[in-house]
């Protein structure tokens, strides 16, 4: 399969994401759009990543290509695509399709629980809460006709997953599987990157003090891949 990465940042990029590709056999094409990039026709890619960012889905007066990438993603939905959407690239498809993507009451940072529902368990493993990466003080409400997969304590919407007339399937994940330990050493080497003490926001040294946090998530994230592509 080939798949196309829609890229916000240059330093937030598919982390574990491109290992999986790589080991499936899959080939990958990168569109930083951020820098002006020109989006790739529809028929070149099967599934379509729109990756994390640190803007607001909503940031379009600041960030005009914000507008042309969720028509973008309008457009892939309609061609039957698969798309996958991470964090911010969540909020943009909540956006893209219907929902509203906006500033939420709380940040989350660091290891927090997800509460996968019950719509969720064939994606995200089981009933059991898991812990996953968090880094966004936004939060989105639900398009028409998506299907919750998972909250938490601090944000009620964590996943979703819709389908269209098409054939085309969506799936949202407010969290970050994909981020592997060295993307946050490097992120959190950065001054000043930690949001102010909160329930939902842990130190560095908190984040960074079990590193068999991203093994675990990554082994989760390649089933759940494994299952969307299938």
């Amino acid at each position: 399969m080939r798949l196309l990465f829609l890229q916000h940042d240059p330093l937030d990029g598919p982390g574990a994401l491109l290992e999986w590709a790589e080991l499936r056999g899959h080939s990958v094409e990168f569109c930083l759009i951020c820098l002006g990039e020109a989006l790739p026709p529809l028929e070149s890619f099967d599934i379509l990543v729109s990756l994390g960012g640190p803007m607001g889905a909503y940031e379009e007066e600041m960030h005009p290509w914000l507008e042309t990438e969720k028509e973008y993603l309008r457009q892939a939905f309609s061609a039957g695509k698969k798309i996958l959407g991470l964090c911010l690239g969540c909020q943009l498809l909540a956006e893209a399709l219907g929902g509203k993507a906006f500033r939420h009451t709380c940040k989350e940072f660091g290891w927090q629980p997800i509460q996968p529902l019950p719509p969720g368990v064939p994606w995200l493993g089981d009933e059991t809460p898991f812990y996953a990466f968090q880094w966004h003080g936004d939060t989105y409400s639900l398009p028409p006709g998506a299907v919750q997969l998972a909250r938490n304590e601090a944000t009620e919407q964590q996943a979703f997953i819709m389908s269209g007339a098409t054939g085309a399937q969506v799936l949202g994940l407010q969290f970050h599987l994909e981020w592997t330990e060295q993307m946050a050493r490097e992120a959190l080497a950065e001054p000043g990157v930690a949001p102010p003490p909160s329930p939902f926001v842990q130190s560095a040294e908190e984040i960074l003090s079990d590193p068999t946090l991203f093994a675990s998530g990554k082994n989760r994230f390649f089933t759940l891949m494994d299952r969307f592509a299938g």
